[in-house]
């Protein structure tokens, strides 16, 4: 089973925990561990009443400094956002079929005498809401190369020089843990590895 939660980049001289924006989280139960530059990285699992979205946007507001967080789907996608105090927030989604295998389910059906449903995953209805949740989010981010060049504005704000290749490589990237994908993106765009390696969710 995979990771459901938050996994997010905040800069700051102070321990995430104790930073106002965080105190939801914190009292939760949120994990974080140091990287390096000011950079920690906190993490938490989901929960329903937390928007993690504005979370972040009111950690750059408190540290006047860029965020950046993906929403983790069991592993298999995430909903990515990175924002800062000049350029404002970009979205992405990494590994967007997993992404929609959590969010649009297929019908299913049971027949006498099997021991486990059958998925209806070709009913035109399922298909036409799981095509209608793709565009939408397409058009939400746009193209990945206009949100290469986003993320790349943000590095910059970060004080890093990204280049667009591995940017758009990770945002692009299929199979494996997805946490792996945004591990991948946060080290295109600058971001140092942490000091030690924490535990993978799970």
């Amino acid at each position: 089973m995979g990771f459901w939660g938050t996994l997010a980049f905040v800069r700051s001289p102070r321990p995430a925990g104790t930073l106002d924006a965080l105190s939801s989280w914190a009292a939760l139960g949120m994990a974080s561990w140091q990287h390096g530059d000011g950079w920690q990285c906190v993490q938490f699992r989901h929960d329903q009443y937390l928007d993690w979205r504005t979370v972040l946007i009111e950690v750059m507001h408190e540290t006047a400094r860029p965020v950046l967080g993906a929403f983790v789907l069991d592993s298999d996608g995430a909903c990515v956002l990175g924002a800062d105090p000049v350029n404002g927030p970009w979205s992405a989604v990494l590994e967007m079929e997993g992404v929609l295998a959590h969010l649009v389910v297929p019908v299913i059906e049971w027949v006498d005498g099997e021991e486990t449903p059958r998925m209806l995953d070709d009913d035109p209805e399922y298909l036409r809401e799981r095509e209608r949740l793709r565009t939408a989010l397409t058009d939400m981010c746009g193209p990945v190369e206009d949100i290469a060049r986003r993320a790349i504005r943000w590095s910059a704000e970060a004080g890093y020089r990204a280049e667009a290749e591995p940017v758009v490589r990770a945002l692009s990237a299929t199979g494996g843990f997805v946490e792996e994908v945004f591990e991948e993106l946060c080290k295109a765009l600058g971001i140092p590895a942490a000091r030690q390696d924490p535990a993978r969710p799970g």
